[in-house]
């Protein structure tokens, strides 16, 4: 007869096997560095109510490496991707209005599964709610999280600093704009094609006091878009554009345009396009790419040291070729500058004189 005797302790497994004859095995069989699960605990507390999309942040604690981290929705498992700091971006615009839970799913190194306390959230995309005030990134890190997460007629306020990110507004009628004007908020596309994209719209958008750089080309204006594009500051180096329009409609007015190879091309924008500066273009600043008569109104802008002001434009009525003296520093026009109340009459200044020409002046002016 053989007789089995097993211990079992936290350091090892010992299993002690003895024949009838007396002769003992031992064999010790050693546990995992880590028996323990890694643990998650939930930092965002969600709203009563949620609509559009969500970032829930969670953190994840273990003494050995986490190697999968998967986020379930009503039991079923998301293909959402995490590096540290975790959040996971819940878009609620396919669920249907009420409670759904959340949990998330950790496994470490040695095969540790730690499951995180389940996380209720009410949806309510179809209850019906005013403007909203969103700010970026007190509500949402990113700009985009922020258009995500609006309706039409929102306004969504950029603190300053640096967004490394591209946008598309998605054809949302919002107000988009930067708390402190275009010399202390940047959104840079890191070489992606495009700052930011503005497709069709039934409403329109605003987008207001920025610092646009690193993209192929920054601004492009979708067919059917409709945008007003007020006191931004696009700067770019390479041979593309700084803003392309196609088919659009809005007001671009009060603006810096600086460098890159075509700064402005205007394909059939119905809409008005003054008191902008375009500097620096190495080859044309603006083009009016359209086959046939193009509706835009233009006219009372500034360009300087440029290769060629125009291409397939005549000179705008108050339209000026001349040094800006701009001062990027404290956001100003030095003095003697000629852009100084030599805007659109038509259009005001904060102090009720004619406009000023370039992003310091309009009524939508920061500084």
């Amino acid at each position: 007869m053989i007789r089995t005797c097993i211990g079992i302790s936290l350091v090892c497994i010992l299993f002690t096997a003895c024949t009838e004859e007396g002769d003992t095995y031992i064999t010790n069989v050693t546990s995992p560095e880590d028996w323990q699960p890694p643990q998650i605990e939930w930092r965002t507390q969600p709203d009563p109510e949620l609509r559009g999309t969500v970032g829930v942040d969670f953190a994840i604690t273990d003494s050995s490496e986490v190697t999968a981290i998967r986020a379930y929705l009503d039991g079923v498992a998301t293909d959402s991707a995490f590096t540290s700091p975790y959040r996971f971006s819940l878009i609620t615009d396919s669920l249907l209005d009420g409670v759904h839970i959340v949990e998330i799913r950790a496994t470490d190194e040695y095969g540790n599964l730690g499951i995180s306390p389940i996380l209720r959230i009410n949806v309510s995309n179809s209850v019906a709610q005013g403007p909203r005030l969103i700010w970026v990134p007190d509500e949402f890190a990113r700009i985009q999280d922020a258009i995500n997460a609006a309706t039409d007629f929102d306004t969504i306020r950029v603190r300053s600093g640096t967004y490394y990110e591209t946008l598309n507004t998605f054809g949302k009628g919002i107000w988009l704009e930067s708390e402190h004007g275009p010399l202390s908020c940047s959104i840079n596309a890191d070489g992606a094609s495009n700052s930011i994209y503005c497709p069709a719209s039934d409403q329109f958008v605003c987008v207001r006091g920025f610092h646009m750089t690193g993209g192929t080309y920054l601004v492009y204006l979708g067919d059917g878009s409709r945008v007003n594009f007020y006191n931004n500051y696009l700067a770019l180096d390479s041979v593309r554009w700084l803003m392309v329009t196609s088919y659009s409609n809005g007001d671009i007015a009060n603006n810096l345009f600086s460098g890159s190879r075509t700064a402005i091309q205007l394909s059939y924008h119905w809409g008005s396009f003054f008191n902008n500066i375009l500097q620096l273009a190495s080859n044309v600043a603006l083009w009016n790419a359209a086959l046939a008569r193009n509706p835009v109104e233009y006219g009372h802008n500034l360009f300087w040291q440029n290769h060629q002001n125009y291409q397939s434009f005549e000179p705008g009525i108050g339209d000026l070729d001349s040094d800006p003296f701009l001062d990027l520093i404290d956001g100003r026009l030095m003095d003697g500058s000629p852009a100084f109340d030599a805007g659109d009459p038509r259009v005001l200044d904060r102090d009720s004189s004619i406009s000023d020409i370039g992003p310091f002046g309009g009524p939508w002016a920061y500084y």
